[in-house]
Parts: structure tokens; sequence; C-alpha cells
């Protein structure tokens, strides 16, 4: 045999050749030493497993508190893989033992309380596939890195002679598949790979941590070294690609967690467990950030809001910031811990209070949760890191625009945010060119408007407000500069699975119950006793088989503020209701087209709500007060004062 073993000259087939040629043909980093020392006679794979056994032992993995330490990245693969492949294999493996752990020093106590080990049913099972189905390491990504695993994890609690078996397998196939290595690696848009499919995921894991995994297990064989920086690169593209300099992940990735960010977990999981760096400080800043964003995004019970799949995101997010090596006492940790959890270990939402009975001081900036990207097209409004916190997700990078509304842990509205709009008879079809036009979070608030433009046509906005102290969220859209007298607006808020839609026979309000959450709906643009007639409505409609909550309105200006206040405030519960459109001036004429206000009494609760639709032109007032910017949202004190909880220029 002249073939030549080593990484940088891809070749296959080497699993045909007897174990003395292949090892013969390797060649090592230096001459006189191989995988377990110095290089004699009695050299063989028998040896390389003894003295791998040895190194398994001391390179013990963390111990985790999300779990058990594995390659996440192929959980899936596992789960599913045939009986007679390595994945099924190691599937066992991983259920009948722990990773490597030393034998406990002491009596025959001690002893039994050891993990149990592997079995000879499944040693076994390991001498057989090494003798007849070895070659599916030479052809599959993720059977090649479950044999990384097994030698990783597991290498100490086999024979000798198997590990050394393993070895030689695990050699070969990152030969065989190291073309693929150096394909993938050289893909300059990763966002575009982000798919379910198998093919795709495969590339994911043969650019990045496939080489790093590779490179380090055979360091000592030529082209390792290199092999290892080629797959940090990777690692580190991937990352840079699908996330902006804040750490904000694409939608994409958001969708398909925990497949994705197992690849960077894993690749974190390696470099730990052989005392190496995965990335330089910039890129791990990075990635911590896109973890306490996401983690900003979980909901009571783990899952991760703006999916609309509910996906389990806490225990994945927790095992990449134990890998990181982030803190357990950070504050989106605790969430995460806590999101998990047993119910009766999580607060109840609500103020929080010191011992003294004084209320807690307002949340400061580098406490606030809530994010925001334009880069990504998505935001995150959440009122604390209480995991059963409110929240609101936002995502426009899809048509229609992505609502999910948490209240209290328990999801309300989650789906499609459709938008129905009519000039004149004619209903216009809305693009998916919604772009994010204001932010704003502060210790009373968060804020997102959206805004959709049409060229000659009218100009849509629609905004949600999170109060982060008071209990209540406020939706609303506004259509200004329509070309028609006569417009009809419906705004479709889509209900989470669950959730029943009631009403009350004394007023237009509407509520939302979910188990022993219950929200009331105030729609302040239509007129509060039913009697009086309208051209809106508002209750449940079905819109594409979607059940939502729809509430429509008719508009003679072409101009058109429409504010929805959802309370959940259990003290405002069963208090009384009281809300009507204010009149607004100016120059001490009335405006009715020009602008338009509003203002809504629950129980102690007062709000006003101002939107200017043409220009913000001086001289407008309203209940008093002189407005100066185009919104105003705030509190209406007993004295008669407007205490601004939002101002937009």
């Amino acid at each position: 045999m002249n073939t030549q073993v080593r990484f940088g000259l891809p070749v296959s087939g080497l699993l045909k050749n007897s174990s003395d040629d292949f090892l013969g043909d390797v060649l090592w980093r230096s001459s006189d030493t191989a995988t377990c020392g110095t290089k004699d006679s009695e050299f063989s794979l028998r040896t390389i497993g003894m003295c791998w056994k040895q190194q398994c032992l001391d390179r013990r993995p963390p111990q985790l508190k999300s779990g058990v330490v594995r390659f996440s990245t192929i959980d899936d693969a596992v789960a599913s893989a045939d009986e007679n492949s390595v994945l099924a294999l190691l599937e066992q493996v991983r259920s009948e033992t722990s990773p490597n752990r030393r034998p406990p020093k002491g009596g025959l106590k001690k002893q039994a309380k050891q993990p149990s080990r592997i079995s000879r049913e499944t040693t076994e099972l390991l001498r057989l596939w090494l003798a007849n189905g070895a070659s599916e390491a030479e052809e599959s990504p993720s059977a090649l890195l479950a044999c990384c695993e097994l030698l990783l994890l597991y290498g100490s609690q086999f024979p000798a002679e198997l590990i050394g078996g393993l070895w030689r397998v695990t050699l070969a196939g990152a030969l065989a598949q190291s073309d693929s290595f150096i394909k993938a690696a050289g893909i300059d848009d990763w966002e575009t790979y982000i798919s379910e499919e198998v093919s795709y995921r495969d590339t994911w894991i043969n650019a990045g941590l496939l080489p790093l995994v590779c490179g380090l297990l055979f360091d000592n064989v030529k082209g390792a070294p290199g092999l290892a920086r080629a797959g940090r690169a990777s690692l580190n593209n991937q990352l840079l690609q699908v996330s902006d300099e804040k750490g904000s992940p694409v939608g994409k990735v958001i969708n398909a967690l925990s497949e994705f960010l197992s690849v960077w977990s894993d690749g974190l999981l390696v470099a730990r467990l052989f005392n190496e760096a995965l990335w330089k400080k910039p890129a791990e800043k990075r990635f911590e950030r896109m973890l306490r964003r996401l983690a900003a995004a979980v909901r009571d019970g783990g899952v991760l809001a703006g999916t609309g799949q509910g996906v389990s995101a806490a225990a994945v997010l927790r095992t990449a910031a134990e890998h990181l090596g982030t803190s357990p006492t950070t504050d989106w940790v605790k969430c995460l811990d806590l999101s998990a959890g047993p119910e009766r270990s999580r607060p109840r939402p609500g103020k929080t209070k010191t011992r003294s009975g004084k209320l807690k001081k307002k949340i400061s900036k580098a406490e606030i949760p809530s994010w925001q990207s334009d880069d990504t097209d998505a935001a995150c409004l959440r009122t604390s890191w209480a995991p059963n916190a409110s929240l609101a997700t936002v995502r426009v990078d899809s048509n229609p625009v992505q609502l999910e509304l948490v209240v209290n842990g328990v999801s309300l509205l989650s789906g499609p945010w459709n938008l129905e709009l009519t000039e004149g008879g004619d209903q216009l079809e809305l693009e998916d060119e919604w772009e994010c036009i204001c932010w704003n979070s502060d210790a009373d608030a968060d804020y997102l408007e959206l805004q959709l433009e049409f060229e000659g046509g009218p100009q849509i906005n629609r905004f949600i407000l999170l109060s982060r102290t008071q209990q209540f969220a406020i939706i609303s859209d506004v259509v200004t500069a329509s070309s028609a007298s006569l417009i009809y607006v419906a705004s479709l808020l889509p209900l989470a699975a669950g959730v029943i839609v009631g009403s009350d026979e004394s007023t237009r309000e509407q509520t939302l119950t979910t188990g022993q959450t219950t929200v009331r709906v105030f729609p302040l643009r239509l007129p509060q006793d039913p009697g009086v007639g309208t051209a809106g409505s508002c209750g449940l409609h079905h819109h594409d088989d979607i059940p939502c909550l729809a509430i429509s309105q008719a508009s003679e200006s072409g101009n058109l503020f429409s504010p929805v206040v959802l309370d959940w405030a259990p003290e405002r519960r069963t208090a009384p209701v009281e809300w009507r459109q204010l009149t607004v001036t100016r120059a001490g004429e009335i405006d009715s087209t020009g602008a338009a206000a509003y203002r809504i009494q629950v129980g102690k609760q007062h709000l006003v709500l101002y939107r200017a639709l043409s220009g913000t032109e001086r001289y407008r007032t309203f209940l008093g007060y002189q407005a100066e910017n185009e919104t105003v949202i705030g509190n209406f004190t007993r004295s008669g004062v407007i205490e601004e909880i939002l101002m937009v220029e």
C-alpha cells in the first residue's frame, strides 16, 4: 500500500486494507511518536486503544446541570437511525452509561453508586459494526460524528482493541469525507443553507464542527492542526452570517433553533474538552449576546415565542450557556432555569416588593431584556427576566408580519398579523416591505412601530406598546395619506391555540381567555355603547382558517387611528370601564381629520392616547394638553395632568 494517510490528501477505501498496512502509512507529525507515545514493534491498534482509554479518563467531560453531555447536533439522527447504524449503537450507549468517569475510590458502597457500565451486548454490537458496517463512517457526516462522540465521551468504557478499531474507522471516515469539508468551508452565504433538509444540515456539520472535532481528535496526524483551524474559521463565519453584530439571529435560526444552535454549542463542548478556545473574544461575545436575546423570547414552560411551532428552547439555550462558561447567576440564565423548572418555584407576576413592602425601584437599562434588529427584521418586547413575564415578539422577515403576545407566561396571540385595507371599494394588495421606523425601550415600556408605504398610495403604520409595570399592551393600526376619502380597515389579531373570545353585552369590550388567564380588550375607535351605530365591529373571525380577533372600522377622511388596549391586571379584571374619543383642536378650531385622541379609564388606571395624522403642527390640543409630538401615550392623573409614558416625535 502506497497511500499517504494524512489530512489534506482526501482518500477513501482505507478500511479495505489491513490494520498493519493502515498504521504503516499514517504520516505522524513527529517521526518518533504516535498517538500514544514511542513507536516500537508492539505498536498496534490495541496499543492505541489502551493509550486512548487513558487519555479519555484524563479528559473527563464537564458535568452539566442542563443534561447529559453529548453531541446534540445528531440527536434527531440518533432517534431515527436504522438498527444496524452506529447511530443506533450510540443511542444504546447513551442510555446505558454516563460519559467517561473514573471509578470511585473506597469500599463497595461507593462502587455500588457508580453509574452503570457498557453492557456486554453493546460491546458485541460495536464489534459487529466494526467488522461489517464501518464503511458508514466514510459516507455519512452524522455517522462520523457519532464515532467521534463514542471515542471522545465513552472511549474508556470499551475494550482496548475495540477502541483502537474505532479510532482507525473514525480516522478513515474523516479522510474519506474531507473533500466535503473543503467544499462546505467555501460557502459564502450560510443563511441560504438554513433548512431542515438533511443535506443542508450535513453541510453545516461538514463545514465547521466535523473538521474541528477530527482535527483535535487526531492531532498527531499530519495536517490535523490545519483542519482544526479551518473548522474554527467556518464556525465563526456561520455565526457572523446569520446574526447581526449585537447577536440578533435571523428568523430562520429562530425557527430551527435546536438544529443550528447545537452546532455552535457542540463546537464549544469540543473546544472545552481539549482545553482550547473556539473563538476570539468578539465572536464569543456575539454568541453570548445571541443566547441572551433568544432567552428573552422564551416564555413560561421553556417554549420559544415567535416561532408558531411551540419550539422548546430553554434546554438547548441552557446547555449552550454552560459550554460557553456563562455564570449561572446571570439574569437570563436564571430565567431559563426557572422557565423550565417546576411551577411552584416561579415568582408570581406583577409588581415586585422588597421585604419592607416598598415597591422595587424601576428596572435599569442594563437589566432590560428587550431587543430589536433592523438587520434580522425581528424584535422582542419583554417586561422583565421573570420566567412568567409578559412579552411580545414581532417578525417582519416574512409576509404577513408574525406576532406573538404572551401574558404572564401564557401565549394569547400567535401567528400571522394580517391586515385588510380597502380604498374606495378596492382592496389593496399588501406587499412584504414592512420596516421598523421606531424602537424605544425604557423603564416604563417597550414600543415598536412598523411602516408600509405605497407609491402614490396610503401609508400604513402599526405599533405595539408593552407596559413594563402596569400590565397592559396597546396594539394599533394607523392609515394616512389615502387617495380615497372612504377607507375600510380590518386588523386581524391571531389567537393562540385554546384562546376563547367572549363579549360584554353592555359594551363593545371583548375578553380573551385561556386557562386561568383572562385579558380584557377595548377597541377604542369603536363607541363603547353597542347601541350607538357604527360602520365597524369587533369579534371572533376566521381568516384562512386561522381564528383571530377582528377589529374593523371605516373612515371618511382617508386617515385613521385605531388603538386597541389589552389589559390583564388582576385588580382591574372586574373594574368598571369607560372610554371615548376626545376632541382635538388646532388654533382654537376642531381638527377632526388631522389628529385623533382617546381616553380610557379602567378602575384606577386612566390612559390617554394621541396620534397626529397629517403633520405635527403646533397648537393641537386635547384635554388642555398641547401636543407637539406625533404620538403621545400617558397616564391622566386626578389633577388633570398627563404624565407621559411615551412620546414619539
